[in-house]
């Protein structure tokens, strides 16, 4: 294992030096497997030169137990995405399920568990109400599925925030009456910050679990690999 820092994006890459088995694979697996996900704590993220967090956990487990070489490159969530649709990268994580992903890329079995809640600093405000979705100003995580979500249902999305912290300083400042966001994202963020949770109002949607996509691209040249990915998953779930 080596990491390599570079100021722009930070790259992991794993091989795996005792696959002597690996060769036999050689038609069904890549080389190496291209993975680019974003900084999106604490699921993963990067410290001291080094990627950590659950989600990052996670997918090392998975290529161990395939003993699959990999690279994780961490960018932004757009550009990620960006990669894998025009075949740079193979694959993009940790990512909730959508049509538009869905025309590009293949989804995996989950990897991890997510729940979907508005935030927002009053407690008398109908998030199922017409009203709200009619009036009141909300935003996402610009370019996630929560974003794309919010604008295909009707809502009043406004701003282009990119991080955690931006959707609470929007909030804090008035600028937006809610923010769709992930209940363990805004936890971390709001203690980040250290904003009492007793200030704002969480109200949850839904569950959304997050997976890997795999460009289908990459599934026609390998085709036995999402099966595989998925099998791996579920020796990992108690790691």
């Amino acid at each position: 294992m080596f990491f390599k820092t570079q100021r722009f994006p930070l790259v992991l890459a794993v091989l795996w030096a005792s696959c002597v088995s690996f060769s036999a694979h050689s038609e069904v697996r890549p080389e190496r497997l291209l993975l680019v996900t974003q900084e999106w704590r604490p699921y993963q993220y990067q410290q001291d030169g080094e990627m950590k967090g659950p989600g990052i956990e996670k997918l090392k487990c998975i290529m161990k137990v395939m003993q699959q070489p990999y690279q994780i490159t961490m960018t932004d969530w757009d550009r990620a995405q960006i990669l894998v649709e025009v075949g740079e990268h193979h694959g993009f994580f940790l990512a909730s399920q959508n049509a538009i992903r869905d025309k590009y890329a293949d989804y995996s079995l989950p990897v991890l568990s997510q729940v979907w809640s508005w935030f927002s600093l009053s407690d008398s405000i109908d998030t199922e109400s017409m009203m709200f979705k009619e009036e009141v100003a909300v935003t996402a995580i610009f370019g996630s599925n929560k974003w794309f979500w919010l604008h295909k249902s009707g809502y009043r999305v406004e701003k282009k925030p990119r991080q955690p912290t931006t959707l609470i300083e929007l909030l804090l400042a008035g600028e937006v009456g809610a923010v769709l966001a992930n209940d363990f994202v805004m936890k971390d963020a709001i203690e980040s910050m250290g904003i009492s949770h007793r200030a704002i109002t969480r109200n949850i949607v839904k569950e959304k679990p997050l997976g890997v996509y795999f460009s289908k691209k990459f599934t026609k040249q390998y085709p036995l690999f999402v099966g595989e990915f998925n099998q791996a998953i579920g020796q990992c779930k108690e790691r």
